[in-house]
């Protein structure tokens, strides 16, 4: 745990906002889990009482079997069957209806996607910043060859800190 500290140390002032774009993905992934998990439907449910109850007009009954399935897909039918009655055109309906569910699977992907984009340019900055001290040492330190080596350090632990955090959001969106 000590070696993770002094890394995160040694790469510099770039490492806090590294540090918080991966703790967004984290938050945004666990969030979208949750959200997953309850969205789930029980399509079987569906699928095998839902086109009795609907031939027999039983719309009522229909409408409480979606409750009971629960889930996004149920909610999507039972916003459907609950207007039958008003003589909309179903399919326009359900495909509005769908629609906005799809939006609300998507949401905040967006921002996942922001943290993969940002993520290796901002250990790009690290890399520049550690980079440009590793030559203002170079120019003070004269004669002493090992006196760059802390910059670098800092442009490589930046580089890979932002790149693991890409590839982490990229996994999660």
């Amino acid at each position: 745990m000590t070696d993770i500290l002094h890394l995160f140390a040694a790469g510099g002032l770039i490492m806090y906002p590294i540090l918080l774009a991966s703790v967004a993905a984290i938050a945004i992934a666990i969030e979208r889990h949750r959200y997953y998990k309850q969205s789930k439907t029980d399509l079987a449910l569906i699928e095998r009482e839902l086109p009795a109850l609907l031939t027999s007009a039983d719309y009522a009954a229909a409408e409480a079997l979606c409750v009971k399935a629960k889930g996004l897909a149920s909610e999507v039918l039972r916003e459907g069957i609950g207007k039958i009655r008003l003589g909309l055109d179903q399919r326009e309906l359900l495909e509005g209806q769908a629609s906005r569910a799809a939006a609300s699977v998507r949401e905040n992907l967006n921002f996942v996607s922001a943290i993969v984009t940002l993520s290796p340019l901002l250990g790009l900055l690290g890399t520049v910043t550690g980079m440009i001290r590793s030559f203002d040492v170079l120019s003070v330190a004269e004669g002493e060859p090992f006196a760059i080596t802390e910059g670098v350090a800092e442009a490589l632990i930046a580089t890979a800190f932002g790149l693991f955090v890409a590839i982490l959001a990229l996994v999660i969106h």
